[in-house]
């Protein structure tokens, strides 16, 4: 059986006496060493845990063996950003008792003065600053870690226009503790080393929520941005490379069905116009824009800007030659394969049940993703044809003006066979 136990902030004074007691029942205690240090009285037998994850569950399988009682010392709450779901995928047949404790968002909301029901809680350890959110409308809560710190943290902000108002932990509820806030232009240039601290950011007043008055005094309206699906063809940089228009790009989205916390590739990304408004859906997830196209590439990262979307990341080259680069996905948008649709779908990293989207301009190319979707297994797959006509005003008339027909394939990927 396996207990996984809260220490709090690893101070042997903010241990409750039912943790004290609940590790004092244990057979065998698992944690790092400056945890295990916390019970120097320990009778049982002690495995300390290095930081390396893999070795860390070979100790454990291993001491399962014994049939024992086993305490896995784990620092602030198991249930915030631990080594808890690790624990449960690992061992999904094993009985696994949870104790709380302190964590370090407690204490820093507390040194905030502030309550904490109604906060964002975030951790950018060993993930990407892109899974902060671009705005911040309540108080956000962010664990840092690695190369991630404050200052970065801060710098990031910073970069998209936001001098926020940040509040600083680090080393909480220990002698050396620090606690401060700041603004980000501060922070960012701090020099102390601030070591997997904890950092609460404030909303503020966006500025772009203000118009802004042009040169003849007229007032300008503010570029919306967020979540938006069918952004007018004129907001986007466009030079010479091809775009897909509003009125197919909403049904591209449509299909992909892109959940808040999705991770979404889009292969053939042009101007980014599919992965800048993928972006906004997926908010706290993340989406890949794969493109070789150098003028292509520069007019994505340019959009990123301008619609400030932090979650997207462009990939230089061509798909499936970049695949390696690729997380797992829950959406693939395919826009343009160079003729390499097979080799696309063999090998893109698409999760099992994930979505798969496919545009077409040609007949050929529809029955062939339509043949190598079944051959692969692929489940709900569904075809549609659209054409859009848009009616310009022509002086006192409207003309229709066609948009070139495009076929739409979608399907799930079921198990693999």
């Amino acid at each position: 059986m396996l207990q996984v136990i809260g220490i709090g902030p690893g101070r042997p004074e903010w241990l409750p006496p039912a943790i004290i007691e609940l590790v004092k029942n244990c057979e065998i205690l698992i944690g790092g060493s400056r945890a295990l240090k916390l019970f120097p009285d320990f009778g049982g037998r002690q495995y300390s845990l290095s930081g390396d994850l893999s070795s860390s569950i070979e100790v454990i399988k291993n001491a399962l063996l014994e049939e024992k009682i086993i305490g896995i010392l784990v620092s602030g709450d198991p249930g915030f950003f631990s080594f808890l779901p690790r624990l449960k995928k690992e061992f999904p047949e094993e009985r696994i008792d949870v104790y709380p404790g302190l964590s370090s968002l407690q204490f820093a909301f507390a040194r905030a003065g502030l309550p904490w029901q109604e906060a964002i809680f975030l951790s950018v350890h060993g993930r990407q600053l892109s899974v902060l959110p671009t705005r911040i409308t309540r108080p956000t809560a962010v664990l840092t870690g690695g190369e991630n710190t404050p200052q970065k943290i801060a710098q990031f902000y910073l970069d998209r226009g936001h001098n926020l108002r940040i509040s600083i932990g680090n080393a909480l509820a220990y002698p050396e503790e620090l606690w401060a806030t700041m603004d980000a232009e501060h922070l960012a240039q701090e020099k102390t080393l601030l070591k997997n601290a904890i950092v609460i950011l404030y909303p503020a007043i966006e500025q772009d929520t203000i118009q802004k008055t042009t040169q003849d005094g007229q007032q300008s309206p503010k570029q919306s941005t967020g979540c938006r699906i069918g952004i007018p063809d004129e907001e986007f940089l466009r030079g010479k490379v091809p775009m897909t228009k509003a009125e197919i790009r909403v049904q591209v989205l449509a299909k992909a069905q892109i959940s808040k916390y999705d991770c979404v590739v889009d292969i053939g990304a042009g101007t980014g116009s599919i992965s800048i408004e993928a972006a906004g859906l997926a908010s706290e997830g993340v989406v890949y824009a794969i493109e070789h196209n150098p003028e292509a590439q520069e007019l994505i990262l340019a959009n990123q800007l301008k619609f400030g979307v932090p979650n997207l990341h462009l990939i230089p080259g061509a798909a499936p030659d970049v695949f390696g680069e690729l997380p797992q996905v829950d959406v693939c948008i395919i826009g343009g394969s160079n003729g390499r649709l097979a080799e696309i779908l063999a090998t893109v990293p698409l999760v099992d049940g994930g979505r798969i989207v496919i545009t077409a301009v040609t007949i050929e190319t529809v029955a062939q993703g339509l043949q190598l979707l079944a051959d692969l297994n692929y489940q709900a797959i569904d075809t549609v044809s659209i054409q859009a006509v848009r009616w310009k005003a022509v002086q006192s008339l409207h003309m229709a003006q066609a948009l070139n027909p495009i076929f739409i394939i979608s399907a799930r990927k079921g198990e693999t066979l």
